[in-house]
Formats: C-alpha cells, structure tokens, sequence
C-alpha cells in the first residue's frame, strides 16, 4: 500500500525490544529497541552506498558502453589526466548523491505496518502492512561484517522488485524487525522471546530460536554439484564469449604476453585430437567455475521449518537469510536437469505471487531449495501439504508431435528437393541439412515425451523438459483464471489446450483430449469459488 498515513496511530502495537547481552563484569544488560521512532540508516552506510551505487551503474550501463568495443575504444584515446579526473568526478557525483539519499532515508513501524520515507529530487512516502509481507531477507556481505551490519529487504505479492530494502542497519535493528514482523504478519499466536550475542557469531546473521526444525542440510559437496547440473553454466558461457567477441584483441595481446598461445599451438599439433581435448579442457572449466559459484552463494546451507514460515541460511561472501511465510506460497516447481538426472540431484523453488503474467527469471527471485536428492524430496511434502510427486504422468495426445513434424520438414523438404534439383553442387549440403533435420525431429519427439499432467487431491502437476524435466504443482483453488484454447485443428480430432493463469503466472496443459481440458478448467473454476481462503 503506497501512500501517506497520519502522524499517530490508534492501534499502534507497542515497541519490540529487543535483548542485546554484552558481557561485562557484572554480567550482562539490555538494550531495548523502540521500532515506533523513526530509524535511520547507519553511518557506515553511506560508504556502503556509495560503493553499490556505482555497481549498479556500471552494470546498467555495461553493454551499452562496451557494445561492439566503443567505450573501451574510447578510453584508449583518454590519458592518464583526463582519465583520473573523470573518475574524481563520477566519484564526487556518487558521494553528493550518496549523501542525500542517506540523509533523507528514515523508517519506523506504524501499527500493522512499516513506513518508509526516501528519495534524492522525489520524496516517496511507503507504507506496506504486515499482512502483504511475504519474504523478509537479511543479507550480510563480507564487507558489512566488521562492521555488524546487514542489508533488510522486503517483498510483496505482485511487486516486479524488492518493495523495502534498508541498505544498511545494525544487526540488532534488523533482527527486530524481522522477529516484530513475524509476530505481527499472522505468526500463529508464536510468543518466543529471541536473544541477539553478537559476540557469539559476530561473522554472520544470527539464526532464530532452537524450536526451529532443520528440515535440509546439503552439505557443500551436494552445493557444488548444484552448481554442476544447473543452468548457470550455459549463462556463464554466454557472458564469457560475449567478453572475447567484445574484447578479444585485449584478450589475445595478454595470451601472447604469458606464453599461452604458444602452449595452445602445440597442443593444436597433436590434430583433431589435441582440437577435442582443448575444447573439453574449457568445457571442464566453465563447469567448475559454475560449482564454485554455486558453492560461494550456497556454501553451509540449511533450511528449518519454524511452523508458520520457513527460514533459509547460506552463503560466504554475502550472507543470506530469508524467511517465507508459509501461507504466500503459491505452489512449486521441481527442477532436474539433463546432468541432474544422470546424477540424481533436484533443486526446489517456491513460487510466491507476481506481477508478471510469463515468468522470465525461473530462480531469480524465488525460494531455492539446492542440493536435493531421491531422499529429500519429502520436503515438497514439508513446503506444501499434500503435496507429492505423482507416480505416473498423463500423457498429452500424438498429434503435438504430428503437427510440429509435419511443419517442420513440409517447408525444409520442398527447399530441399527443389536446391537439390536445380543446384547440383550443393547436394553435399543438402545431406547434411537433412541430417540437421532428423535431429530436430528427433528432438520434438523427446520434448513429446516429457510433457505430462495429472491431478492428484486438487493439486495438479505439468511436467515438461527436453533432457531435463520441470515439474510445477500447484492446487487448482489458486487458479486465477482458465481457460480452453480451441483451434479448428483441434476441433477437428477433438483435442483442446489448457491455459491457467496464478498468482505467481501461466502456464499450460497442450494438445489433451477436449473432455479432459473442459474437465480440468471445470475443476479448477470449482475449487477457486469454494476455496475459502487465498494465499495471496
């Protein structure tokens, strides 16, 4: 809820306090924390926003600047002066903007609510109610840790990006804040006290009390080889062969300065052989670099169930905590990718409500459980009762693949015959395009198979994938809206198409006889209207 709101508030709920120990020679004392005043970023925050600040521009700004090789052909023509004046005044630019924005960011508890008053030429007044809280994160980099700080976001259903994010606060306030939030936001009557030493754990933020449940512990082994069978790997290549296309004359002046290409030519002797092993060498690589990513954002992960919401720890450079509370969740998506299912090894996220109709990011900003195997798929279970992977799929109809072969190989087998007919010296390409053709069909066959559906105890699953396999699950009381796609050719072999819109956005049962589709809508519609409540 965005907006203003009066200076008092007659259903204020009072101050949390919370304990701060301090060992001294008396013993310890307390130092209680009134969320009622208004609260201000810590000073050390200000070099803390200076430093992400100038991050987040230049990542912004990174493929326009360097896009084809222009920026940095522009800083060769700058001298060393120019170069360091510039940069004097980008940084003088960042702190004066910095600055400001320190000065006039304040925060304060209002009732049921969290006002949050910021901005640098624009003035923004929110204000967002417990009740529509559904992440709390802390995050603590390594940079915030001698200084005892953390970062404090929020998140809210249907925002496209962090609603509250308190850049830099003591560790105590934010620790406050999360435990006066799960109070206030529906904690189920909880009353448990939570204590703060700081002196404890100085290097991380702090966990919640001993009645939590440790329902995960991966271990960092099962943290790296998430690494290794998730998609970031293919992300990572993207980026690095779009840095040597971008800066390849760099790249090769500093090869030849090291002695590598000399090393490279040599192993380029050996012929086709020395060729297929210097391209695994830097497959090998690019997968190791993702399993040690992995591990760095991961590392000593755990998952505890705390009754109301669930609370989710890991990391080394940066820190993280996040807390979901378990009415938000919205549903579950069940990922084993290609190398996953060699291995055996998933990777759960929890779907919450979002304002984007087609989801972009599949990972971004969810609820990521790494690292599971067979065993621990029982936490699909924990997360969502009732819900189970289901046995066995019903299959979508044959003509998905009819349809997509005959229009697939009609239009490259005319061109085919016709180059063939009338260019002889091209008869040699037009094998190989089609054996390029057989591997596509081959390849929409398999992504035939994986396609599946089935509705068990009002949750329905819809598996898809290629080599690997996506599983979403959600109850059909969350459906926001159905429909049945019917086109002419689906009328005429008495096939339809599904389309469900959710809270956390689209999805799609294709090419399923009509009664099952008109079935599954009719359900779906049913279970919304007597639905009693929405976990929206």
């Amino acid at each position: 809820m965005r907006g203003g709101c009066a200076s008092t508030c007659s259903n204020r709920l009072p101050s949390l306090p919370i304990t701060r120990k301090t060992a001294t020679s008396k013993g310890r004392f307390v130092t209680p924390i009134d969320l009622n005043t208004w609260q201000r970023l810590a000073p050390m925050a200000l070099l803390f926003l200076v430093i992400n600040g100038g991050a987040k521009f230049v990542r912004e700004n990174l493929y326009a600047f360097a896009g084809a090789g222009a920026g940095f052909a522009f800083l060769d023509r700058l001298g060393l002066r120019e170069f360091v004046l510039g940069g004097l005044l980008a940084l003088l630019v960042g702190i004066l903007v910095a600055a400001i924005y320190h000065r006039r960011f304040r925060f304060r508890i209002e009732g049921d609510a969290i006002r949050l008053r910021r901005g640098i030429i624009e003035n923004k007044d929110l204000r967002i109610r417990f009740a529509r809280v559904q992440n709390v994160g802390l995050s603590q980099p390594f940079y915030f840790r001698p200084f005892g700080l953390v970062r404090f976001t929020l998140e809210t259903p249907g925002a496209e990006s962090t609603e509250v994010s308190l850049p830099g606060v003591s560790q105590e306030l934010a620790l406050a804040l999360r435990d006066h939030i799960a109070r206030a936001g529906g904690a189920a009557g909880r009353e448990a006290e939570y204590d703060v030493d700081p002196e404890a754990a100085p290097a991380e933020v702090q966990t919640e009390a001993s009645d939590a449940t440790l329902i995960h512990a991966p271990g960092n082994l099962r943290l790296f080889a998430h690494g290794l069978v998730s998609n970031q790997v293919w992300l990572i290549a993207g980026v690095a062969a779009w840095l040597f296309g971008t800066m390849w004359e760099r790249i090769e002046q500093w090869i030849g300065s090291i002695g590598v290409s000399a090393l490279v030519q040599r192993i380029l002797e050996f012929g086709w052989t020395g060729a297929a092993g210097l391209i695994l060498l830097l497959v090998i690589s690019l997968f190791v670099l993702s399993g040690v990513l992995s591990f760095v954002r991961f590392h000593d992960f755990i998952l505890r169930d705390l009754g109301d919401r669930f609370l989710s720890i890991g990391g080394l450079l940066d820190r993280r905590e996040q807390n979901i509370r378990r009415r938000k969740l919205t549903g579950l998506t069940l990922y084993q990718t290609a190398l996953g299912r060699l291995i055996g090894q998933w990777y759960l996220i929890g779907k919450q409500a979002s304002s984007k109709e087609f989801e972009v990011d599949p990972s971004g900003k969810h609820f990521l459980i790494p690292g599971m195997r067979r065993g621990d798929l029982h936490l699909i279970g924990r997360l969502m009762p009732g819900f189970s992977v289901p046995e066995s799929m019903r299959p979508i109809s044959r003509r998905f693949r009819t349809l997509l072969w005959s229009r697939i190989s009609a239009p490259v087998l005319l061109l085919t015959a016709l180059a063939w007919w009338y260019l002889s010296e091209t008869r040699l390409l037009m094998g190989g395009v089609l054996v390029i053709l057989l591997v596509v069909l081959w390849l929409v066959h398999r992504s035939w198979r994986c396609w599946g559906w089935q509705v068990v105890d009002g949750v329905c699953w819809i598996q898809q994938g290629l080599f690997g396999l996506r599983r979403d699950a959600f109850e059909l009381a969350m459906v926001q809206q159905a429909a049945v796609v019917s086109t002419p050719y689906f009328r005429r072999h008495d096939l339809a198409s599904v389309r469900l819109v959710l809270p956390q956005g689209q999805v799609t049962v294709p090419f399923i006889a009509r009664s099952d589709a008109v079935e599954l809508v009719n359900r779906a519609v049913l279970a919304a209207e007597t639905s009693r409540a929405h976990r929206v």
